[in-house]
């Protein structure tokens, strides 16, 4: 091999890790920014849940609130018509179905 050959050889294999170093930082960069996203859609999907979680909290605390008024109109009703007998447990079912068709209508 002569020196004009060993010197091409050489600026060949010169060029390919250039290039291969400019490969490898661009692929850096990609993955850091991958992660960027991905961390953000983390933290975004975090917040969607605790978000999710509180909304349930809130539902199943108006939900025992709404119960507990229920309830407490019922008792009221008992002590007002201690004889009302199974009407009352009916009257308590139709004015419940009220309540939830005013809330939450039949589609």
């Amino acid at each position: 091999m002569s020196d004009e050959d060993l010197k091409k050889l050489i600026s060949s294999n010169a060029k390919a890790i250039e290039a291969l170093t400019a490969e490898i930082s661009e692929f850096r960069v990609g993955i850091d920014e991958m992660k960027q996203e991905w961390q953000k859609d983390r933290r975004g999907i975090y917040e969607l849940l605790s978000r999710l979680a509180r909304s349930q909290a809130d539902f199943y605390e108006t939900q025992s609130d709404f119960y507990r008024r229920f309830d407490e109109i019922d008792e009221r009703q008992t002590r007002a018509f201690p004889n009302g007998g199974n009407l009352r447990g009916v009257a308590r079912q139709a004015r419940m179905l009220e309540i939830l068709d005013r809330y939450l209508p039949p589609t």
